[in-house]
Parts: structure tokens; C-alpha cells; sequence
């Protein structure tokens, strides 16, 4: 016969199981709401009558390019690139125990912003004298991004070098994730400055954080790397939660701990360098949709990294309808709306931070 502490810890869990189930629910119902409204707001409005009929195969056929042609690669584009960037703010968090990392802001945007940047530029300029040479392969998305991943990755290694030292605090991690960013911001810059008009206007083009680039071609290859990269995350929940309490609890587990931080930051910066060698720098959708999402659902990481998958594609979906439409006809980079509602919420976090050391 169970006791009353038992009846009442079952009873715990299974509220918490439906606040959980209710909580991905209800952000997937959110997620498809958004999605029909995307597609109907831009600058040609359509009603919501005119997306079912093109969705099952009539309508006119203005209406089918504009939706499949260009509203839905970007939607798309919006839900993966928000997946992405949210699950890998997630999963840095619980490597480095840095409630304030993020790819944005342990510099893992800026690196791999510059690693596109040196394909665009200086690879570029090395095969101007050849008609199939190295700049040839340059102008290819998949050499821009395989840049954008080995400069983030080389970020994401120095950061974790950085977490390993004894006595390493997550302000000290904050502090050299700003140092890296001035480092390669300052490159970039550089590769702007000596740049020609062709390649300054293509690096500025995606530096904005800009999702109307969206073709079906990166969506594809984002969802190539996504897909896997979610299965690789929660395949590992269990090492995760485990790592929360601290290394050793997790090598007694039978967590091999420096193999699983070296994976997961490799996998964690190769999401968000595609991300940023398509779209540019987004920031803060790593930082804010974790936090919320541990508000929301808790500590459990296998739950904490579905949801922040599904949040981060409300989230940024959400901004870019917003960049579409608060001051149409014309459009805000999608960069500049989450920098609005991130840059406090960091601030936040900060005073947060500081009043609990007290």
C-alpha cells in the first residue's frame, strides 16, 4: 500500500507530464497558426481563403509563386534557423554551465560570420584569375557555409578550452566570448574594408540577419543538418542532465564527459554556423528561448531541448512576420527585431545573476 508521500510525488509527476505535454502542444497549435498567417501577410496580402486554395492545388497562379516561391522557403527557413540556433543555445548552456552562453554570445555567430565572409572575399579574390578556380567554388553555398562551420568551430573549441580551466567562472566565459567577437568582428571588417563592391555588398547582405534569402535549396540543407543534429541532442538527454550535476557525478553515470562536450559543441556550432552562413547574424533567439523554456517545462533536458526547438521556431517565425509587416511595404531585417527583445532580456539575466550572488 502506498504511503501519502508517494501518492503525492506521483501526483507531482503526473502534473508536471501534462503541464509538459500541454506546453508542446499548445506551442505546436501556435507554430501552425503562425504559419497560415505567415503565408497570407507581406507585401501583396492574401486572404485566408486564397492560401487554402493554392494549398490544395488551385487558385491563381500569382498566388502559387508567391506562396511557393517565396513565402513558404522563408517561412520554413524561419522555423529551422530558430530551431536551430535555440537548441544550440541550449545545448552550450548545459556544456559550459553558462546560463548566459549562447552562439551569439560565447561568439560563435561572429566566428562564423567571418568565416563566411573569408569564403565570400578571400577566397573569392584567389580564383578571380581563374574561370573555375577557387572563387568559382567560393559563390557555392556549401563551401560559404563549411567556412562559417570550421571558424565557429574553432570559436567553440577555444571556449571550451576556456571552460576546462580550474576556476573558469561563467562571467570569465562571457568575458572571452566578447573578446572573440571583438576578435572577429574586427576580421571582418578588415575583409569589408579590402573587399570589392561585388563582395562588400554580398558579406553586408546576410551581416543584417535578413531571412528573405530563403531559397528551397538552404532550407533543405538546414533540415539536412537539423534533423540529425536534434536526434544527436536528445539521443544524449540523459548525459546532459547528467552533466548538470556536475563531471564527476556524470563519469560515475558512465558519462564520458570530454568526449561528449567536444560532440556537442561540434554539433551545437555547426547548426548555428549554417544558420548564420545563410541568414547572417540573429542574435539572441540561443539566449532567450532556453531560458523561457526552463521556465515553461523545467529542468529536464530531453524536454527542455524539444521544446526549445518548438519555441525557437514560434519565436523567430514570429519576429519575421513582425519585420514583414509593422511597417510595410517595407521590411525590417529579422536581425534587428530580435536584438530588440534580446538586448533587454540579456540585461535582464545580468541583474538577475548579480542580485543572486548577494
Amino acid at each position: 500500500m502506498k504511503d501519502g508521500n508517494g501518492s503525492e510525488t506521483e501526483e507531482l509527476i503526473r502534473k508536471q507530464y501534462v503541464r509538459r505535454l500541454t506546453f508542446m502542444l499548445s506551442s505546436l497549435l501556435v507554430l501552425l497558426v503562425l504559419i497560415f498567417w505567415g503565408l497570407c501577410m507581406g507585401s501583396s496580402l492574401l486572404s485566408f481563403s486564397d492560401v487554402v486554395e493554392v494549398l490544395t492545388g488551385s487558385g491563381s497562379e500569382v498566388s502559387r509563386q508567391v506562396i511557393f516561391q517565396i513565402r513558404f522557403p522563408r517561412i520554413l527557413a524561419a522555423i529551422a534557423t530558430g530551431a536551430a540556433l535555440s537548441v544550440s543555445g541550449a545545448v552550450i548552456q548545459t556544456v559550459i554551465r553558462n546560463p548566459l552562453g549562447s552562439p551569439f554570445t560565447l561568439g560563435l555567430s561572429a566566428a562564423s560570420a567571418f568565416g563566411a565572409a573569408f569564403a565570400i572575399v578571400v577566397l573569392g579574390a584567389a580564383g578571380a584569375g581563374f574561370s573555375t578556380g577557387v572563387g568559382s567554388l567560393a559563390r557555392m553555398p556549401w563551401i560559404i557555409t563549411l567556412s562559417a562551420f570550421l571558424f565557429g568551430l574553432i570559436c567553440a573549441l577555444l571556449i571550451t578550452g576556456f571552460a576546462r580551466w580550474r576556476g573558469a567562472t561563467p562571467e570569465i566565459l562571457v568575458m572571452a566570448g566578447i573578446i572573440l567577437t571583438s576578435l572577429f568582428q574586427s576580421g571582418t571588417s578588415l575583409l569589408q574594408y579590402i573587399s570589392t563592391d561585388v563582395e562588400l555588398a554580398s558579406v553586408i547582405s546576410w551581416m543584417f540577419g535578413d531571412m528573405a534569402k530563403a531559397t528551397w535549396d538552404k532550407v533543405t540543407i538546414q533540415f539536412i543538418v537539423l534533423i540529425p543534429a536534434i536526434l544527436f541532442f536528445v539521443f544524449n538527454a540523459f548525459s546532459f542532465n547528467a552533466l548538470n550535476a556536475g563531471d564527476e557525478v556524470a563519469r560515475s553515470l558512465g558519462v564520458n564527459v570530454d568526449r561528449l562536450r567536444l560532440w556537442a559543441v561540434v554539433v551545437a556550432s555547426l547548426c548555428a554556423a549554417v544558420a548564420t552562413a545563410f541568414f547572417g547574424i540573429i542574435a539572441f533567439v540561443g539566449l532567450v528561448v532556453p531560458h523561457v523554456t526552463r521556465w515553461l517545462v523545467g529542468h529536464n533536458d530531453r524536454v527542455v531541448l524539444i521544446s526549445s526547438v518548438i519555441l525557437g521556431g514560434v519565436f523567430l517565425l514570429l519576429a519575421d512576420i513582425i519585420s514583414r509587416t509593422v511597417i510595410a511595404p517595407v521590411v525590417i531585417p529579422v536581425g534587428i527585431v530580435t536584438s530588440f527583445v534580446g538586448a533587454p532580456f540579456f540585461l535582464f539575466l545580468i541583474i538577475r545573476k548579480v542580485r543572486k550572488s548577494r
